[in-house]
């Protein structure tokens, strides 16, 4: 190969590492999103170990590049963090397509892994922006609400006034049409504000209703077909109970996952055995997206579960059976978030 295709070699070797660290650090310290950031890492490796970029460096030239200065008025803006993200995309996607060119002079073998890289990277695009766009679930108390009618709207206003994450409404016995109605009740008390709104088990109630997303058990309708319902802007809960579910469920398209119950549970008439904290803390240790806790946590319980950095405590009758539910909200979620850390 001519030697001084090393030179573009090289620059494009850079360009595409560069372009693969602003991406990887806005989903780490902007979007706090570990998949994207993860899988980004893991691209970034790769392309690392593909090349011998110690053999191209002493061909650059930076100071003799006499594209150096050449910088379009596009080039020196950005109007925001999305933005900078497809720059950086379209960076990478066509420094890509330029190594996978001029290696074809050279080794067949490497242009093609190039090509089979860049395809990746399309597939990484579709998912960091889809991803991206979804809402997050910030650290806190993630309320159950399992009572039809003016309660649970009640403490749906208590739990915005608060600011906690989420609120989820989980009706097992309600008639399609109630449900439907209270979903929509609560979307609009939650509408433009700092706490998510879930549904639990239905897709199309969800979707009707315009919440944020669903949240799914084992025996529900699988996570690719409630995205197929919902969209890739939704959120997607995923309801864990032993450690192999949590391993199957992390290769599925959701957003964070349920485990427990950590405790006993009356809430639920079919809940599994409890798995105690051990369990959680080894679900916490294997997964890459936020888990949530649930099951027989009470405010008495917070103490024991506080070394444990899962994301949120999912509460139902810690709550609806308070005398005061305002304060159960406000005390379980400040409790929580001390014990948690940032």
């Amino acid at each position: 190969m001519d030697k001084k295709i090393y030179r573009a070699i090289d620059a494009n070797i850079n360009r595409v590492g560069e372009g693969l660290r602003v991406i990887e650090d806005l989903a780490r310290f902007y979007y706090d999103n570990r998949p994207v950031q993860e899988a980004l890492k893991r691209l970034r490796h790769t392309l690392s170990s593909m090349f011998e970029q110690e053999r191209f460096i002493p061909y650059r030239d930076s100071v003799n590049d006499i594209g150096f200065s050449s910088v379009g008025s596009r080039e020196m803006r950005r109007e925001n963090v999305k933005d900078v993200l497809k720059s950086n995309l379209k960076r990478i996607e066509e420094g890509l397509r330029v190594l996978e060119e001029l290696f074809k002079i050279e080794s067949t073998n490497i242009s093609m892994d190039v090509k089979e890289l860049r395809y990746n990277v399309y597939d990484i695009e579709k998912s960091v922006l889809s991803r991206i766009n979804r809402p997050m679930i910030r650290k806190g108390l993630y309320l159950i609400l399992s009572v039809p009618g003016r309660l649970s709207e009640d403490m749906a206003r208590m739990a915005v006034d608060i600011g906690i994450p989420a609120v989820q409404l989980r009706l097992k016995d309600a008639t399609d049409k109630d449900f439907l109605a209270l979903a929509t009740s609560i979307r609009e008390i939650t509408r433009g504000t700092n706490t998510l709104f879930m549904v639990d088990d239905r897709p199309d109630i969800a979707m009707l209703s315009g919440a944020d997303g669903v949240h799914l058990g084992q025996d529900d309708l699988s996570p690719d077909r409630a995205r197929e319902i919902l969209g890739e802007q939704a959120l997607i809960g995923f309801s864990t109970h032993n450690l192999d579910q949590v391993k199957k469920a992390l290769e599925l398209d959701i957003d964070y996952v349920g485990f427990g119950p950590i405790w006993h549970t009356d809430t639920k008439h079919d809940s599994t055995e409890p798995t105690g904290l051990d369990m959680l803390k080894q679900c916490v240790e294997l997964s890459c997206i936020p888990v949530v806790a649930i099951g027989g946590i009470n405010r008495e319980r917070l103490e024991a579960i506080k070394e444990i950095p899962c994301n949120n405590i999912a509460v139902i009758s810690a709550v609806r059976d308070s005398e005061d539910p305002y304060r159960a909200i406000l005390e379980l979620n400040n409790i929580f978030l001390e014990k948690a850390g940032p």
